[in-house]
């Protein structure tokens, strides 16, 4: 029976997949900012550098810190692909049946902020208002009883040079991970992402998809009793059929169950789109939809247009399935945001900025590998932070923090 790895090997391993074609320096800095990163946990470079311990003064390891976090020779891009490479293996095996890959947007709020570059007026969903930050766009597949595997994290910001738009950028952080993922895997897109280009764009890509349709927005539909608009066709679209769903409370320790009502109508087409970006009167588009539609979970009904092929209530409470697998990556981005206190970054260029983003998601997939790996050393790890009550089953949190309090002591040979 081959002996388990300690934490020391399982990081070390780690930092050689993603990092192994970098530049020997912008290597150690890798290992070092990830280190300081999970064991602080903080994106703070003097916080980072504090963890480090070196043997001088705590503003030369900041100084250095931040030279490297600014590097020209520290290829983000192979960082990403090699990442990338290493968890695709794990969505082909059996936790992962049929990934859900999630694709969401959320902000990273500076409020108080004014020497930082390129920032913008986003929408700040803790608070409910508009203050001056920047946007992350993140994509997680989900599996089996909820599993979690990161797959990519980018910041972004409309001020910031070769800007196209919002949907542009998503749709290269699509393109960039589709290579890696399942032929089969279905992708799921939150209301914002309901656009014709967007739509025309994923259908090139050739991927199965699902995407929440705004009921404020007059997008009309072709379905096989004519031509109506969305808002229109879901307050005459009846819901006869009951489905259960059950999800997780908000603060990951219990689970709640509520019953929707659901309806759905097959062959649904969009329409054609002119150069100008007019919907055509008579001409419809080759992709067949279908569009469900779910009442019970709060004022607003769920609407969902998906290609998949629906027929049945079964497969209409699936797709209602699939899109609550979704929130999934919003409980996430609370994780890296509380977890890490992202949104306290402080970095002055852009590159260190992005950067940064990208070291606090390759600490959060070393993480979620480590709950892939053996379960009895991450329960060991978790429980090893003092609180009440078992483990729970979104356990990166204690994860954390039992870690950091470990990693130290176990950067010479774990448990």
């Amino acid at each position: 029976m081959p002996r388990e790895k300690s934490i020391a090997e399982r990081f070390d391993a780690y930092v050689e997949k993603v990092g192994g074609r970098l530049y020997k320096p912008c290597r150690r800095f890798l290992r070092e900012a990830l280190n300081g990163l999970i064991e602080n946990r903080s994106v703070l470079l003097s916080q980072i550098g504090r963890a480090l311990d070196e043997p001088c003064r705590l503003i030369h390891t900041e100084k250095r810190l931040s030279r490297n976090l600014r590097n020209e020779r520290y290829d983000d891009a192979a960082v990403e692909e090699d990442y990338l490479r290493l968890v695709a293996p794990i969505l082909r095996d059996e936790r992962f049946p049929r990934p859900v890959i999630a694709v969401d947007l959320s902000d990273i709020a500076k409020p108080r902020a004014r020497k930082m570059p390129y920032l913008y007026q986003v929408h700040d969903g803790s608070r409910d208002e508009v203050v001056t930050g920047y946007q992350v766009v993140s994509v997680e597949a989900v599996g089996v009883r909820g599993r979690r595997l990161p797959l990519l994290s980018r910041l972004f910001s409309q001020s910031a040079p070769g800007f196209k738009s919002q949907n542009a950028t998503t749709l290269e952080a699509v393109a960039t991970v589709c290579p890696h993922v399942p032929d089969d895997a279905f992708w799921v897109f939150d209301s914002g992402f309901d656009g014709h280009i967007f739509f025309r764009r994923l259908d090139e890509l050739g991927i199965r998809y699902a995407v929440r349709l705004k009921l404020s927005n007059d997008r009309f539909l072709h379905t096989p009793d004519g031509k109506m608009k969305v808002s229109e066709l879901v307050e005459l679209l009846p819901q006869p059929h009951s489905h259960r769903i059950k999800f997780r409370r908000r603060e990951g320790t219990g689970w709640r169950r509520m019953e929707l009502q659901v309806g759905f109508v097959s062959n649904v087409h969009l329409p054609e789109y002119t150069p100008g970006g007019r919907p055509s009167k008579k001409e419809l588009g080759e992709t067949r939809y279908s569009l469900v539609v779910a009442r019970g979970m709060g004022l607003k009904p769920l609407v969902i247009l998906t290609t998949e092929d629906v027929q049945t209530k079964e497969d209409a409470g699936r797709v209602v399935d699939i899109y609550l697998e979704r929130w999934g990556i919003e409980e996430a981005n609370r994780f890296t945001k509380q977890g890490f206190d992202l949104e306290d970054v402080r970095a002055l260029t852009w590159t260190g900025l992005k950067r940064m983003v990208q070291l606090v998601h390759l600490a959060y997939g070393f993480l979620a590998l480590l709950v892939h790996g053996p379960r009895k050393q991450v329960e060991r790890i978790a429980s090893s932070f003092k609180a009440f009550g078992p483990v729970p089953e979104y356990l990166y949190y204690r994860l954390l923090e039992g870690l950091g309090r470990l990693l130290r002591a176990t950067m010479d040979g774990g448990p």
